[in-house]
C-alpha cells in the first residue's frame, strides 16, 4: 500500500515537475520589455486577427475573424477588399502574385490571386482539436522552402508543402497559445496571445532564441515594414498597434 502511494503522489507531482521545468527554461530566455510608440483605430475591420506587409506594393493585407480579406494602408485605411468571404479567417501570407489566408473553423486555405483577390484555390488541411484551437497562422519559411501553420493549442508547428501536403510538425511549449506568426529578415517570429510576448525563433528548429514582452492588449497578427518596424493586431479592440523595430538584446557576461 505505501509503494501504491509513492506512485500516485509520484504521478501527482509529474505536471508541477513539468511546469518547473518549462518555467525555468523560459526564464533562461534572453528578453526585453518593449512599449507600443502609437496604434490607429481598424474600426471598419471586425476583430482584424492577422496581418502581412507586401513588399512589392508597400501595403498591407488585414484578415477578419468574420472571414473577411482587405488590402490597407500603412494606417489601415482599407484600400479594397475580397468579394469571397469565408468563416473565420485567422492567418494571412503574401508572396509574389498570391494571398494565402488560413480558415481556423473549415481548416481551410485560400489562395486569392493578388491582382484582382479572385479566390483560385482552396485546399483542406487536417487538426483534430476543437473548432477554434485550430491553425492561427500562416507564414512562407524561406530557410526551408515551406509553408508553416501553428496550431493555437496545444501550440504546435505544422510545414506544408505549396500543395497543403503536410511534411513535418513540432511541439512549441513555450507559451500558453499561439496567435500568430511571421517570417521576418532571416527568422521566425512568433506571438503568444496570452502572454503578449512575441517570441523570435531559429527558422530551422523553431527554438526560441530571444523574447518581447509587448504591451498590446489580446495580440493576435505580426506584420514587419520595409524598415523593420512592428504592427500588431489586435482583434477585440480593432487596433493596430505600431512598435519601433525590436532592439538587440544584451547578454549577459556570465
Amino acid at each position: 500500500m505505501a509503494k501504491n502511494v509513492k506512485v500516485l503522489f509520484f504521478i501527482a507531482l509529474c505536471p508541477l515537475a513539468i511546469s518547473l521545468c518549462s518555467f525555468g527554461h523560459k526564464k533562461s530566455i534572453p528578453s526585453a520589455t518593449i512599449k507600443c510608440d502609437s496604434f490607429r483605430s481598424l474600426k471598419k475591420i471586425p476583430e482584424p486577427s492577422d496581418i502581412v506587409f507586401d513588399a512589392q506594393t508597400g501595403s498591407y493585407y488585414i484578415v477578419s475573424d468574420h472571414g473577411m480579406l482587405f488590402e490597407c494602408r500603412h494606417d489601415g485605411t482599407i484600400i479594397r477588399k475580397a468579394p469571397e468571404e469565408g468563416q473565420d479567417f485567422e492567418g494571412v501570407e503574401v508572396t509574389d502574385s498570391f494571398v494565402y489566408v488560413s480558415d481556423e473553423t473549415p481548416r481551410h486555405i485560400y489562395k486569392y490571386r493578388k491582382s484582382d483577390l479572385s479566390l483560385l484555390k482552396t485546399s483542406r488541411v487536417s487538426w483534430s482539436g476543437a473548432a477554434n484551437k485550430a491553425f492561427e497562422s500562416i507564414f512562407y519559411n524561406q530557410a526551408k522552402k515551406c509553408f508553416v501553420l501553428i496550431a493555437e493549442a496545444p501550440a504546435t508547428i505544422i510545414e506544408f508543402d505549396e500543395n497543403f501536403k503536410e511534411l513535418d510538425r513540432y511541439p512549441f511549449r513555450y507559451t500558453r497559445d499561439v496567435s500568430g506568426a511571421r517570417w521576418h529578415d532571416g527568422f521566425v517570429y512568433i506571438i503568444g496571445g496570452k502572454d503578449a510576448t512575441i517570441f523570435k525563433c531559429d527558422p530551422n528548429t523553431y527554438n526560441i532564441i530571444e523574447a518581447y514582452h509587448i504591451n498590446a492588449y489580446n495580440p493576435e497578427g505580426i506584420a514587419f515594414d520595409a524598415d523593420g518596424n512592428v504592427l500588431i493586431t489586435s482583434d477585440d479592440l480593432q487596433r493596430l498597434y505600431f512598435f519601433n523595430h525590436l532592439p538587440i538584446i544584451k547578454r549577459s557576461s556570465k
